[in-house]
């Protein structure tokens, strides 16, 4: 699937699946491009991450931004990757704690969740705490896909 299988329920037919690597270059990315706006990308649970990386990019437009980048990633060929929600972020982090994913930094990662006009929801892989960052905020980005 273009990936690292990290959730399944349905009896394994379906789940999620998380990039091999982070897809922000450097020391990470901003959650926005460039404006404070209300994107409406408040769901949470599986498979929220997806329609709130379509309502970001309705909003936000084109650009390299967490949302963006991770509807852009094209890993083993598939072309619906997205940013994952705070609960998917929170299960990815899960799944690195119990030894099942890696490549992970000791840092904050974007969820595509929303908390308002200039916020949106971050995990910290070191520790698995969830808060709110400003979406100026540069910071790592890893894509997921659901199957």
């Amino acid at each position: 699937g273009g990936g690292i299988v990290f959730f399944v329920y349905d009896g394994g037919q379906h789940g999620l699946i998380a990039a091999t690597a982070d897809q922000n270059t450097g020391t990470g990315i901003q959650w926005y491009n460039g404006t404070n706006t209300v994107t409406n990308a408040v769901r949470d649970g599986i498979g929220a991450g997806k329609i709130n990386t379509e309502h970001i990019i309705a909003h936000q437009g084109s650009g390299t931004y967490a949302a963006q980048i991770c509807a852009n990633y094209q890993g083993g060929n598939y072309g619906d990757w997205y940013l994952p929600s705070k609960h998917e972020l929170n299960l990815l982090y899960l799944q690195k704690v119990a030894g099942t994913v890696d490549g992970f930094s000791n840092n904050y990662y974007w969820s595509s969740s929303e908390n308002g006009n200039s916020l949106a929801w971050v995990q910290y892989f070191g520790s698995g705490i969830q808060d709110n960052y400003y979406k100026s905020n540069t910071i790592y980005v890893r894509a997921v896909r659901a199957f």
